[in-house]
């Protein structure tokens, strides 16, 4: 079960990055880790830093997929686009946080995706 969730998780990765290039963001980095945690996506837009959490569901039987960046999953983002900024030094950006949430049919068929852009902020 856990990699059959992983291998969901990747596709809608795959379909927001796609999404994001439509846009005109620029992909930064994938998949970046350090003690904190992951974050999905870092991408630029104009000259803003942009931290993005995708998620994918077949329904919203366990609420609604931007639901799942909870409060906790929020502050660990932060702590990651803090480190981040540091490591690569992109001190002079502004950043901002995005949710993407991608829904599956029941035949793995993309049937709706939404990019809630500044979902949350670092206070």
């Amino acid at each position: 079960m856990k990699n059959y969730n992983k291998n969901i998780g990747d596709y809608g990765e795959d379909i927001g990055i796609t999404l994001l290039k439509e846009k005109g963001y620029y992909i930064l980095d994938r998949n970046f880790r350090n003690k904190y945690g992951e974050i999905d996506v870092i991408c630029k837009f104009k000259d803003m830093i942009i931290f993005v959490e995708i998620k994918s569901r077949y329904n919203s039987s366990f609420g609604k997929p931007s639901e799942a960046v909870t409060y906790s999953k929020q502050k660990k983002i932060i702590n990651i686009c803090k480190y981040y900024i540091y490591k690569k030094k992109l001190f002079n950006y502004n950043c901002r946080f995005d949710v993407i949430e991608i829904y599956f049919n029941t035949k793995n068929d993309l049937s709706n995706i939404i990019h809630i852009e500044d979902a949350f902020r670092n206070y």
